[in-house]
């Protein structure tokens, strides 16, 4: 790693700080007391959110990292395959989903903003830290380093309860990073995974059932079947291994 990329990891380091320092004061001055405040805060969030994001690229370029964000690497089929696992397992648990059903107004303005949480954190998480991590300790470490970064940001609205699904998504899109998975397929599977949640009951996952548990064995099998195959480490930007991109 060089000295300017090694800037660009600590910057993004100090972004993550400050967003979950941002986050839990919310959590200790504004508490969440019902579904529309929380939607209210969401979509508030997203000129943050997007403000942020340009602010990593813009730090990442500015001192050398160049992560790439594109769609170049693995192949559209294999992505497509990846993708909908994801999204049916992430659908296995929302059927738990609580409530009435969001209103389109809510579901027109909710799935677009979820785009820019998809575009944040993956290039948060498995770009800019996952790049650094790489370089510093190889792929298995980088991969658990993120997704425990991953897990931890998440303290709004979520649960501590929430947190081994949590660590495991991140898990399974940091393997499929190192596999060879563009940053923008990863962001549009987020998103998408996200949006899910505005096609179900408004109050969402509040006990966690039989299904949770089907739910999470399927997640750590995914990421088990994904995880890095060796150790490598850097040096590359965007570069990847080729008997991990397949």
């Amino acid at each position: 790693m060089t000295n300017r990329s090694s800037v660009s990891f600590r910057v993004a380091l100090g972004v993550l700080a400050a967003y979950m320092l941002l986050g839990l004061g919310l959590n200790l001055l504004v508490p969440l007391s019902s579904v529309d405040q929380w939607l209210r805060i969401f979509l508030w969030g997203t000129p943050l959110r997007a403000g942020v994001f340009f602010l990593l690229l813009w730090a990442d370029r500015r001192f050398g990292g160049r992560t790439p964000l594109g769609f170049a690497g693995m192949r559209a089929p294999r992505v497509l395959l990846y993708g909908a696992l994801m999204l049916a397992l992430w659908s296995v648990f929302l059927t738990q989903a609580r409530g009435e059903p969001w209103s389109w107004g809510a579901r027109a303005l909710g799935i677009p903003a979820c785009l820019f949480v998809g575009l944040l954190e993956e290039y948060l998480f498995r770009g800019v830290l996952l790049d650094g991590f790489l370089d510093r300790y190889g792929s298995q470490r980088a991969a658990l380093a993120s997704s425990i970064l991953f897990m931890i940001f998440h303290t709004r609205p979520q649960a501590l309860a929430a947190w081994p699904h949590i660590f495991l998504t991140g898990a399974v899109f940091a393997n499929l990073r190192l596999r060879g998975m563009s940053l923008g397929h990863l962001a549009l599977v987020h998103a998408a995974v996200d949006s899910l949640f505005f096609l179900h009951g408004r109050e969402g996952v509040t006990r966690f059932g039989p299904a949770y548990w089907v739910f999470l064995a399927g997640l750590f099998l995914y990421a088990a079947l994904t995880a890095p195959l060796s150790k490598i480490k850097g040096p590359r930007r965007g570069v990847f291994s080729p008997g991990l991109s397949r």
